[in-house]
């Protein structure tokens, strides 16, 4: 029988609660799913023993950060740091997470973040050359902090030569599940998601927005309606025009609304449910470029592309083939 997987999270005073035990239960979850210990997970905390969270929920960590010494990290797989406030920055300016990772680098086959975790890893310079992701709050922050990390601030999770990181709270059992699917395969990570009433996985390429989302926080009852209206039926001629007179108000007031409430104009709203569509479609089944234009709503491949290049910088065609795999290869344990 082969030897646990060994992972560690780095966790800390005042984190957030979800960046943890998400991330723990997904990979308890593969134990359980293969009848089998395959993960051995550890929490280290600057002190063993019993921790706070940012919820006031206590977790109890395994090991303290003083016992990760470097004959520990070469037996450890898997190390993430986790994020969270106010924790991550009182961490961070002690030093003590970013000086594991950075002695991790070249030791620990797999190093990764949740949330603001990602800042450890960029201060040790694990980042540097990468594409990483994080909170979509923290975006600009990281550019600022390490400008040679290549931040892209709309991923799920991404996986670079062998750092991974994610965006925020809930994005950290996307995470694990990535990993799971590297590690058993397909298969194994849908029964683990199918357990735990996940009711699909997000491939690393989605976007952290989310237009439903947006549309149910509207607060205007006649906004919510058409912004609904709008990711349901993307395909629609939503002209400026069109959406005024389904929401019955005019093209003024509409613009006023979608400012207001959603902080975008209707213009941009419609591009951004079109471009969220389009990245599923890509993501999640084989039609070609073109066909995924004309279904959700932008008319031509010319006009996806230019809506593609705005948000992310990338074709239609490229960011398919970035992420339809995650970045990662099928290897067995």
């Amino acid at each position: 029988m082969p030897a646990p997987h060994r992972i560690v999270l780095l966790a800390f005073p005042n984190g957030q609660l979800l960046d943890i035990a998400g991330p723990l239960q997904m990979f308890a979850g593969a134990n359980d799913e293969l009848s089998n210990q395959v993960y051995r997970i550890e929490i280290a905390a600057p002190r063993a023993g019993p921790f706070a969270t940012s919820s006031g929920v206590r977790l109890v960590a395994d090991i303290s950060y003083a016992q990760i010494t470097n004959r520990r990290l070469a037996r450890i797989q898997t190390l993430i740091a986790v994020g969270g406030e106010p924790g991550m920055r009182q961490e961070l300016a002690r030093g003590n997470a970013t000086a594991i990772v950075s002695r991790a680098i070249g030791r620990v086959p797999r190093l990764a973040s949740v949330c603001t975790g990602t800042f450890f890893l960029a201060a040790a310079g694990a980042l540097d050359g990468r594409r990483a992701a994080t909170h979509w709050s923290e975006v600009e922050a990281l550019k600022r902090f390490r400008p040679a990390v290549r931040v892209d601030g709309d991923a799920i999770h991404i996986e670079d030569r062998g750092v991974w990181t994610s965006a925020g709270v809930t994005a950290g059992m996307d995470l694990a599940l990535a990993m799971i699917e590297a590690d058993f395969g397909r298969k194994v990570a849908l029964a683990i998601a199918r357990r735990h009433v996940v009711f699909r996985i997000r491939p690393g390429g989605q976007s952290q927005f989310s237009a439903e989302l947006v549309a149910q926080s509207a607060d205007n009852p006649k906004l919510q309606k058409l912004a609904e209206k709008i990711t349901a039926h993307p395909r629609a001629d939503w002209q400026t025009d069109v959406l005024a007179a389904e929401a019955g108000v005019s093209r003024r007031s509409l613009s006023r609304l979608f400012r207001r409430d959603l902080n975008v104009s209707p213009a941009d709203f419609v591009e951004r449910v079109r471009t969220e569509a389009a990245r599923r479609r890509l993501l999640e089944t084989n039609d070609n470029v073109e066909a995924i234009a004309v279904a959700c709503g932008f008319g031509s491949l010319r006009r996806m592309d230019r809506a593609f290049a705005r948000a992310m910088s990338a074709s239609p065609t490229e960011f398919r083939s970035r992420f339809r795999t995650n970045g990662a290869k099928h290897v067995g344990l």
